[in-house]
């Protein structure tokens, strides 16, 4: 990303408001740490201008500059484990464009504690002398360390992933892990181990996501509270990493959907129900949550309980086929970062939404969407970045769109 000084209504903080870590340059957490965040912003906007120019037809993107440089914001830990030189457990973050592990003493972006975490996980590894995954042989057992953290309530969850098979010193983790954790220094915020997690991967090669999740100790969940609702999110269950989001994310998005009070709302690829339940509590007559995850499906089924709202319906289906209620006033959809895709677009025209918003972690497969959209018509009439991977090149946008 290139460097250049950002426009007079965006003055680049102070030189020291940028923060500073031993493994920045090798690490591939973060690429941009050194750069004033007002410098980063200008020019991931400038960049998605350009990439989205043909259907923004002179439409700005919004943003806004944070007064500081963000820091450890992020709420999910996910460490390879790999074999050092002797043979021994190490955790750590990837280095860019590379299988090589760099082993992680400190993170400026991470939540303090889970980076304390990670290392505590990784003393248990190598007491337990338990042996890391090596794909290329297909040797030993452990491919990956997690972790979650709910911002609001403190609540962590921690995971080891595996390959498929018997895991007898699962126990014996477990509740070493337990122990480390309740010995860890509470930094900043109050945090608290809930559960530990055995993840299973039935890939056999360096993918680091489980499968399916088995609770050794405690909860296999977090409970998170935030702007006056309950989300539960399983081991399993997608959750935005940024602490932040309720504000850089959730409230901007709500205040371009506008007045929602009795109409009716599809919230595709809905998760948890992190979009689909404030629009419920904001007034929408009815809400269908759409999402083909199994464990996100009960983690929103659950929520939509404890939440005490009647108005709000779970399909488990992919959104692509999914079977819900043409013509809402608001269609929702946030897909993974290949973005809607031919069969996406099509289930959108079908469903023929007087509104859509689009919420989007990548540039080149919104433009792509947005381009069938809008040839079909669809109208944009607003966009924002919101930037929930401060220090580094990705984006998350908001596009709300018109059906004409």
């Amino acid at each position: 990303m290139t460097r250049r000084p950002p426009p007079a209504s965006q003055p680049a903080p102070r030189s020291d408001a940028t923060p500073h870590c031993r493994h920045f340059g090798t690490c591939g957490g973060c690429s941009l740490l050194d750069q004033p965040i007002a410098w980063q912003l200008h020019d991931k906007v400038a960049a998605a201008e350009a990439l989205l120019a043909p259907v923004l037809g002179g439409l700005r993107i919004e943003f806004e500059t944070p007064p500081q440089s963000p820091r450890h914001f992020r709420t999910r830990l996910l460490y390879p484990v790999r074999a050092d030189r002797n043979g021994i457990p190490m955790v750590g973050i990837y280095e860019f464009h590379s299988h090589h592990v760099v082993r992680i003493e400190e993170c400026r972006t991470q939540d303090v504690w889970l980076t304390e975490l990670g290392l505590a996980m990784e003393r248990v590894l190598r007491e337990l002398r338990l042996e890391p995954y090596e794909p290329r042989g297909k040797r030993g057992t452990v491919k990956a360390i997690a972790a979650r953290l709910a911002g609001g309530t403190g609540e962590v969850v921690a995971s080891i992933i595996t390959r498929p098979g018997a895991f007898p010193q699962g126990q014996a983790f477990a509740d070493a892990v337990m122990k480390a954790a309740a010995a860890l220094p509470q930094i900043r915020h109050e945090r608290e181990l809930v559960g530990v997690v055995h993840g299973i991967s039935d890939r056999d090669d360096e993918f680091l996501l489980a499968d399916r999740n088995v609770p050794l100790r405690g909860r296999d969940h977090v409970v998170d509270r935030r702007d006056g609702l309950q989300f539960r999110i399983s081991a399993g269950s997608f959750y935005q990493v940024h602490v932040g989001a309720p504000t850089l994310l959730y409230a901007p998005g709500l205040k371009m959907c506008g007045d929602v009070r009795d109409q009716r709302v599809v919230d595709g690829y809905g998760g948890v129900g992190a979009f689909g339940l404030r629009l419920a509590k904001a007034g929408a007559a009815k809400v269908t949550i759409v999402e083909d995850n199994a464990a996100a499906c009960r983690d929103a089924t659950h929520n939509v309980t404890a939440n005490g709202l009647t108005n709000v319906d779970v399909l488990e289906a992919q959104f692509t086929n999914a079977k819900f209620k043409n013509e809402p006033d608001l269609l929702v959809v946030d897909p993974p970062r290949s973005g809607l895709g031919e069969a996406g677009v099509k289930r959108v025209l079908a469903a023929k939404p007087k509104r859509l918003l689009y919420v989007a972690c990548a540039a080149d497969s919104l433009a792509r969407d947005l381009t069938a959209l809008t040839a079909r018509g669809f109208k944009l009439t607003a966009m924002r970045l919101c930037d929930l991977f401060p220090h580094t090149e990705h984006v998350e946008l908001l596009a709300m769109l018109q059906r004409a």
